[in-house]
């Protein structure tokens, strides 16, 4: 590798970090039966170490693709989504990956594009347009990016049925951009790069919200919210058997499924626009007494009772 590939991999690490790490949220580190490996599947730099049961990202792997953030079925893996809607929304729907050809707003590579962001959008701005480059000799993302763009889309129309997304190679057309708008955008983008790399504020501060949804489910929850189609929500439901053990609520990753005391009974209640389908209260059930289910928006309004009873151990 020469000094202008080390310079080119320095500035990529300065301006596109691995994504941030929520172990709250990994199924890993909730010991989740049957564990999880989605991140490390999807990784095509091998940069992906869950040897000591919690996600670990080698920066001088990790060429900040976004495929991981696709596939993790907790959130625990994450970009900021800021400037990648930012970048949508200037681009009218359309968006480009940094070695497709033509013009347009462009993000490093379209595998950090989410469901939510696309179901959002979508919802917003209407028919979008996503386009790549040569995917099968790209360092970024690799020959992998189209097809998991399409399960991506797949998931987002869940959220947002009438979705309409085109994934094409061709270049983007449009006016190529004056040197005005150049620096324009060059020192947006500076902004924006500097605003992505600053660290986290401490937790103690509070800034926010208690329980509050990450970031890709408020984004479905919106798209939800303006779909005139039969919105299909992954959620869980609880047949006859259940004991009113603790194991759903400890493993579920987001926070949906929540046990509370009601006098003598003790009941179990759903979240739904916090749950992510991922399985894990079903693969860790002990008496194996729960099922995936869809609902529509509705489910959205409040958190629903999936099972009430007074406990025999009680």
């Amino acid at each position: 590798m020469g000094i202008l590939d080390n310079l080119i991999g320095a500035f990529l690490k300065l301006t596109d970090p691995a994504p941030n790490y929520s172990g709250n949220r990994c199924l890993l580190e909730k010991y989740a039966v049957g564990g999880c490996d989605e991140c490390l599947q999807a990784c095509p730099h091998e940069a992906v170490d869950l040897s000591h049961f919690r996600v670990e990202i080698d920066d001088t792997r990790c060429s900040g693709c976004g495929l991981c953030t696709q596939v993790c079925p907790g959130v625990a893996l994450e970009f900021p989504l800021g400037p990648l809607q930012e970048a949508i929304d200037k681009g009218r729907g359309q968006i480009k990956c940094s070695r497709s050809e033509g013009y347009g707003q462009e993000v490093l590579c379209l595998g950090r594009l989410t469901p939510g962001l696309l179901a959002e959008a979508g919802s917003r701005l209407g028919p979008l347009t996503l386009a790549h480059g040569d995917c099968e000799n790209c360092k970024i993302g690799g020959a992998g990016v189209p097809q998991a763009l399409q399960g991506v889309i797949a998931e987002a129309r869940r959220y947002y049925p009438e979705l309409q997304v085109e994934l094409t190679s061709e270049a983007l057309q449009g006016a190529p951009v004056g040197r005005r708008e150049l620096f324009e955008q060059l020192f947006g983008g500076t902004k924006r790069i500097a605003a992505e790399v600053l660290p986290d504020p401490p937790k103690e501060l509070n800034l926010e919200e208690e329980n509050a949804l990450p970031a890709e489910l408020r984004l479905r929850r919106a798209a939800a919210v303006r779909s005139r189609g039969e919105v299909r929500w992954p959620a869980v439901k609880i047949l006859q058997g259940c004991t009113l053990c603790p194991v759903c609520t400890n493993v579920c990753p987001t926070g949906a499924v929540r046990r509370q005391r009601d006098g003598d009974e003790f009941v179990v209640e759903l979240e739904a626009a916090a749950c992510t389908g991922c399985g894990a209260c079903l693969a860790s059930c002990p008496p194996q007494v729960m099922e995936l289910v869809e609902l529509g928006l509705e489910a959205l309004a409040e958190p629903l009772e999936l099972y009430r009873g007074e406990p025999e151990w009680s």
